[in-house]
């Protein structure tokens, strides 16, 4: 009687067991699919951003209408999604320039949640091979003369001449571009720290605005470029 009511507490236990596993792996199947479709869920809203027929280095622009940045994840041609945490980027008062190394040749999407913004806009995604604009700065201190001092350097692999713009951006309460105005066009040196004094002239009376300096380097049959902004609006 023993060895039977040990066989059949053994078969009780091993069923306990296996039983306990199943209600496991079904709890684990259940949190998996749920907080998938939480993590879908949070991202509501998608849009294609650009297609790219070989590999490049790209930088994409988003621009928001309040303070608080969207939540952005960038979606590769073959779905895989880019890992935002190592993603590199700059940020200003109202908009985020993401880098994307080596962008695989295909379509390109972007899913996004915009939290408190109610308009994000994607002006532009460009190419963005071996330059990259760093330590923009600008300031609103006018001299004798009519104009501001700013200073940048454009990082590249090697040393040569860029051809530099820098626009004054006038932007409307929702942050859409209303004008443009061209403040100087010219080559400058790769790899040095370029100091200039703006000539702003009766700019500084029409309100403030956001500069906006774009460095172009020829690179076989395409130009490749970088752009950044510094946000003068609220000086």
């Amino acid at each position: 009687m023993n060895t039977k009511n040990n066989t059949r507490f053994k078969v009780s236990q091993n069923i306990l067991v296996i039983a306990s596993i199943l209600i496991i792996g079904v709890l684990f199947a259940t949190y998996f699919f749920m907080s998938k479709d939480l993590r879908d869920n949070s991202l509501p809203m998608s849009r294609e951003l650009f297609t790219l027929e070989n590999y490049y280095n790209m930088t994409v622009l988003v621009v928001f209408d309040q303070e608080e940045p969207p939540i952005v994840q960038f979606i590769s041609p073959d779905g895989s999604h880019v890992d935002m945490d190592n993603i590199r980027y700059r940020s200003g008062s109202n908009f985020t320039q993401y880098f994307l190394p080596n962008a695989m040749p295909g379509l390109w999407k972007m899913a996004y949640n915009p939290l408190s913004n109610t308009e994000i806009t994607t002006p532009y995604s460009v190419y963005m091979e071996h330059i990259f604009i760093q330590n923009f700065e600008a300031s609103m201190i006018i001299d004798e003369d009519g104009a501001i001092p700013i200073s940048f350097l454009v990082s590249a692999d090697e040393p040569g001449e860029v051809r530099l713009e820098l626009y004054a951006v006038f932007t409307a309460w929702d942050n859409s571009v209303e004008n443009e105005i061209l403040l100087f066009s010219e080559y400058g040196p790769l790899n040095e720290v370029i100091e200039r004094a703006v000539y702003i002239g009766e700019l500084q009376d029409m309100g403030g605005f956001m500069l906006r300096l774009s460095a172009y380097k020829q690179h076989g049959q395409a130009a490749i470029r970088d752009s950044a902004w510094f946000d003068l609006r609220l000086s």
